[in-house]
């Protein structure tokens, strides 16, 4: 913060500092000297000059200061601290500023000089602001541009140059003034006057800043500087010596820190060595007697090993002896086994015999059954193959005649479909004209309804007219019934509108009324009841003549840039029209004018007229009238209503006759639709009935075939059944004699199985009792050896202990020293730190005695600077007093040269002649008849003017609006033909990949569905096909199945289980082309029979690997195959239940423990 006070006062010391140099300034510009008479001279000739000077890059060249011109580039922050400091003020280029504000910016800031683009100041304004404001010590002041202005053609030749540079264009403006000045006669020797008085004025300021007061201004302006150098010095001490004790106060508190700091860890050191010096005396504690408890210990563990060691012994006999006997015992217990097993293996082998005997006795009946049936089934197919054959023949006619009824009704079909489509296509397009004709017609209708809304509110009168009108309407106002306003009896040209609007804003307002009593009794309601004023016009009665006479109004001509008469373009409706001018006086002196410089210049020549601008703008004499307006006016408004209504009832007209035409297309559309319709359903009737007749006949090849093969099945049958019939004969004699001799041996066998029984019974108790006695010394054994592992982990418990303990006592003593010597360490600094402390506060106590002293002193300074300040100003209001005493007597100056440059040049426009050249030249007197003849050739000529037309000022402007239009649109073309084709194209693009993809997916699914097709049917073929391969976007799909054993037809001609096979197929093969995480199968193994459930469900585990299957199914095969099945089950009514099963693989058969233990 004090560095940045200290730069802050050394700026603004400099800037006081180089207030005096800017007056001094010489050479950094153009120099001119004497320039007293050089406003004057730019005014009267060369105003044109500062005109066409602009500022180059916004550098502008200001102020000139005692007689000298200087040139500076200033931001505009900065102008105003040079005019704060008694300079100049200057502004960048694009700043706007009338003479008022000018002057109170200059004194407000109490500068004395100005700049500004001269372009931007108006020519009646320049002279006054730069004889007002001019520099200084008689100087005056001069705006020109740092580039090489470039004038127009004719001014250039006026001056004699093509490319004039400013110092030679300035010097050679002020020779041609003083000629112009020096040959007005009267005019100029009293502007000679009045500029000798500005001069004599000039040399009064000279005199007065010449005097001893100029030099008493300098001599405090001098002091004033060097008083703020001292002062700068003395504040650049007082910062060094307050940044000192800074440094010093910071360093004494951080000795103060420091010393607490190390006070608190001395504390902390002795706090710790006390404590470590009682945690060494614990643990001496602790080691003795954890040294004695692990002695006592070490002699408990001997003690133990030693009994186990003999329980070890005594164990080992005890199981020998065990293992002895368990071993007899296996060996008789193998030898029951295997005399049992062999019983039962004969028990089994003669079952077996008997149960083929009782087989074979059952299977002889029915092989004498199967031959009668047989014989049965051979007669029955022989009938049946002759009975098909006669349906075959009948059926091959009725499909021929069939197919030809189909093809004439397809060709009909495609006659009708191409007509419709033909039809929908223009109704597209008329629904579309359709639509676009509504929206345009209730845009235009919400238009017409917001102007009629507009215009029958009166929204653009006074509030005070609008609440009349209201209270009329609402009923609370009956003696006053106005026909309206002025704005609905007018009536103008579309070009003139804005023009009429802006003149006769206040006439279009007046409240039209039939007598003077109903106006009385408005004005009246506006006084009681309204705030505001309101002017009523009185209806004039047909026929009514007007008094008064007419004014003659001067012949204004086109020459004279007058394109017509307001009048002339106005008409007034409703029996206003056969008195405008009496009704509306200012309407009969009102011209309409083609541009400003012709309406200044009638307004000035005839004050008493009104002269009005395209734009609004109006000049009436010295008055100049305008502004801006948001919205429409009325007259605007009832135009644009005109024109909307024409346009809306033209397009209601269009969408009218477009809804007929649409009405008829959608009729003739529905006539086509019904026909169409009838064809599709007469054509799938037969499609039906063909396809019923196809299936009907390959049916009844099926059955003629299958009657066939059962007529050879039950032949060979037949023969089969002979022949089984003797083998099983030969087969029971064998069977019966096997089952007799295994009988025998059966009952052999169980009675040497009893007796060893017996024998096993004894070895089994004798080994009962040794494994008990064993297993007692087992758990002897274990406990002993508890006891004694429990006793070493023990000892190996104190060892570690003790361990630990000497370390942790090694590492406190090693500690406790480190912390001796720190704390002797400690006890030495702090000592050094407290003589520091000491000394700071000495010298801390000297720089505080040093800054008071100088913060003193600088208030000293400051207090005379005031004073100096104080007198600087009085001195600078004089001076201003003096120059504006000076410009006003300049202005007066340029008032009277416009005067005269004005009377000149209306001179020179109507008579052709200077104001010199008139008073020189000698006046003819004319007679009578040479007047009337001059006077009759002039409106000739004035009538060949007006002939001619009006200029349009506004056509290049016109023209460039229109082009610029042109080009927008133009270019908005562009970009929509350019997108046209990038869609497109892109269109294209997707076309071709999509072709290709779903080429390239078809082809892969087509060949996973061959594939999956014969793996579920076991064989066979299935395929898809494309109806219409020259376009895929639009083609179907046909699939053909052949399943085993038959001939190759359409899928629609399957049956039921066929059907659903073909289906499952192709949704895996679409599954094989792209998997999806699940799926879900809704019983589609229920018309299928069991091989075509087990192909399926072994599919199905093939492609789990992928996918994960979700089946709802009745089939037991079916869901053998799952790994987790859910069922829902109802135990009691209306509550049902899920249950769950999840099937794991069966572990491995093991071998019994005890089996492995006789092992």
């Amino acid at each position: 913060v004090a560095l940045g006070e200290l730069v802050l006062r050394a700026l603004l010391a400099t800037a006081e500092m180089l207030q005096d140099s800017f007056e001094r300034i010489t050479g950094i510009g153009l120099r001119i000297d004497r320039l007293r008479g050089l406003t004057l001279r730019l005014a009267a000739l060369g105003f044109f000059v500062a005109r066409r000077w602009r500022a180059a890059r916004t550098r502008v060249v200001a102020v000139v200061s005692g007689g000298r011109v200087a040139g500076f580039t200033l931001p505009r922050r900065s102008a105003g601290r040079a005019l704060a400091a008694g300079g100049f003020i200057a502004w960048r280029g694009g700043v706007r500023l009338s003479r008022l504000r000018s002057a109170r910016a200059i004194r407000r800031r109490g500068g004395a000089g100005f700049a500004g683009r001269g372009g931007l100041v108006r020519r009646q304004r320049l002279a006054g602001c730069f004889g007002r404001f001019g520099g200084r010590a008689g100087g005056s002041a001069l705006c020109f541009a740092r580039r090489r202005p470039r004038l127009p053609r004719r001014h250039a030749r006026l001056l004699g140059r093509e490319n004039p540079n400013p110092a030679p264009l300035a010097e050679r403006a002020v020779r041609l003034g003083q000629l112009v000045v020096d040959g007005l006669g009267p005019a100029g020797h009293a502007l000679t006057g009045l500029q000798s008085q500005g001069d004599r004025l000039e040399a009064e300021c000279a005199d007065q800043l010449a005097r001893p007061a100029l030099a008493r201004r300098r001599s405090i302006q001098q002091r004033d500087r060097l008083g703020r150098i001292a002062l700068f010095g003395l504040e650049m001490q007082l910062t060094e010596a307050r940044r000192q004790l800074a440094d010093l106060q910071l360093e004494q508190e951080r000795t103060r820190g420091r010393l607490e700091n190390q006070a608190q860890q001395i504390a902390h050191i002795d706090k710790r060595l006390s404590q470590g010096e009682t945690e060494v005396q614990n643990l001496e504690d602790r080691l003795a007697r954890l040294s004695a408890a692990l002695e006592e210990s070490a002699k408990t563990a001997a003690e133990l090993e030693s009994q186990t060691e003999a329980a070890r012994a005594a164990l080992a006999a005890k199981s020998s002896e065990r293992d002895k006997v368990v071993a007899e015992l296996s060996a008789r217990e193998r030898e029951i086994e295997q005399a049992r097993q062999k019983v039962l293996r004969l028990m089994g082998e003669a079952a077996s015999l008997r149960n083929n005997l009782a087989k074979m006795d059952e299977y002889l009946a029915s092989m004498g059954r199967d031959a009668v049936r047989a014989r049965t089934e051979e007669e029955t197919a022989a009938a049946d193959r002759e009975r098909l054959a006669a349906l075959k023949a009948e059926l091959q006619e009725k499909i021929a005649a069939r197919q030809m009824h189909l093809e004439s009704l397809a060709a009909k079909r495609r006659g009708i479909e191409e007509e419709l489509a033909a039809r929908r296509s223009e109704a597209v397009g008329a629904r579309r004209r359709l639509e676009e004709g509504r929206q345009e017609l209730s845009r235009l209708t919400a238009r017409r309804d917001s102007v009629a809304g507009i215009l029958s509110h009166r929204s653009y009168t006074t509030e005070t007219v609008k609440l009349l009108f209201s209270d009329i309407e609402k009923g609370k106002v009956r003696d006053v019934k106005p026909y309206g306003v002025l704005a609905d009896f007018v009536e103008v040209e579309s070009a003139y509108e804005k023009a009429a609007e802006e003149f006769l804003h206040d006439e279009l307002e007046y409240v039209v009324v039939k007598t003077f009593e109903d106006a009385e009794r408005g004005l009246e309601v506006i006084r009681t009841n309204l705030d505001g004023r309101a002017t009523f016009l009185v209806h004039p009665e047909p026929g009514a003549e007007f008094g008064g006479a007419h004014v003659k109004l001067p012949a204004i001509g086109p020459e004279t840039g007058i394109v017509a008469r307001l009048q002339d373009v106005l008409k007034l409706t409703n029996g206003l029209s056969q008195a405008p001018a009496e009704l509306l006086p200012r309407l009969s002196r009102c011209f309409l004018a083609s541009d400003r410089a012709s309406a200044q210049r009638l307004a000035m020549q005839y004050p008493d007229l009104y002269f009005l601008l395209p734009d609004g703008v109006c000049y009436h004499g010295h008055a100049v009238s305008g502004g801006r307006k948001t919205g429409q006016g009325p007259l605007g408004l009832k135009r644009e209503l005109r024109e909307v209504t024409a346009l809306a009832a033209e397009k209601q007209r269009a969408v009218e006759q477009t809804a007929k035409d649409l009405a008829a297309l959608e009729e003739r559309m529905a006539r086509l639709s019904e026909e169409l319709e009838g064809l599709r359903s007469l054509q799938q009737s037969e499609e039906k009935q063909a396809v019923a007749l196809e299936h009907e006949m390959r049916n009844l090849s099926e059955e003629w075939n299958r009657a066939g093969q059962r007529l050879s099945v039950a032949r060979l049958e037949l023969q089969r059944i002979e022949k089984e019939q003797a083998r099983v004969e030969a087969e029971r004699s064998r069977t019966l004699a096997e089952a007799d001799q295994r009988e025998a041996a059966r009952e052999a066998e169980e009675r040497s199985l009893g007796a060893a029984r017996e024998a096993l019974g004894a070895l089994q108790a004798k080994a009962a009792r040794l494994g008990e006695e064993h297993s007692v010394m087992r758990v002897q054994l274990a406990e002993a050896e508890e006891r004694r592992r429990s006793e070493k982990a023990n000892c190996a418990r104190l060892e570690s202990e003790l361990r630990d303990l000497r370390a942790r006592r090694e590492g406190l003593s090693a500690e406790m020293e480190r912390l001796g010597v720190e704390r002797a360490r400690l006890l030495a600094d702090n000592i050094e730190l407290d003589s520091r402390a000491s000394a700071l506060t000495e010298e801390i106590a000297a720089a505080e005695a040093s800054v008071a002293e100088l913060a003193s002193a600088e208030q000293q300074h400051r207090e005379q600077l005031s004073v100096l300040d104080e007198t600087l100003r009085q001195m600078r209001a004089s001076l201003q007093a003096k120059q504006e005493q000076r410009a006003q007597a300049e202005v007066e100056l340029v008032r009277l040269q416009s005067d005269l440059r004005h009377l000149d040049e209306t001179c020179r426009k109507e008579l052709g002649l200077s104001c010199r050249e008139l008073s020189e030249a000698e006046t003819e007197e004319l007679t009578d008849e040479a007047l009337a003849e001059a006077e009759d050739r002039y409106r000739e000529i004035q009538e060949r003017i007006e002939a001619l037309g009006a200029v349009n000022p506004q056509a290049l402007e016109e023209y460039h609006e229109a082009q610029q239009r042109y080009d927008f649109l133009n270019a908005q073309r562009q970009d929509l033909l350019d997108s046209i084709r990038d869609t497109e194209k892109a269109i294209q693009e997707i076309d071709t990949e999509s072709r290709k993809r779903f080429a390239e997916a078809f082809e892969a699914i087509n060949a996973h569905f061959r594939e999956m097709f014969t793996t579920l049917f076991g064989g066979g073929s299935g395929e898809m096909r494309l109806t219409d391969e020259t376009n895929l976007n639009e083609s179907g799909i046909d699939i053909v199945a052949q399943p085993p054993g038959k001939r190759l037809q359409n899928v629609l001609l399957l049956s039921g289980g066929e059907k659903a096979l073909t289906a499952i197929a192709l949704l895996m093969a679409v599954f094989r082309y792209q998997p999806s995480p699940f799926c879900i199968l809704d019983e589609v193994d229920a018309p299928l029979d069991e091989p075509n459930i087990v192909r399926l469900t072994k599919l199905l585990r093939e492609m789990s690997v992928q996918t994960q299957f979700i089946l709802i199914t009745h089939a037991k095969r079916t869901m053998e195959c799952a790994q987790t099945l859910y069922g829902v089950t109802m135990q009691e009514p209306g509550v049902s239940k899920l249950v769950s099963v999840r099937f794991e693989p069966a572990p491995e058969e093991t071998v019994p423990a005890a089996a492995q233990a006789t092992m």
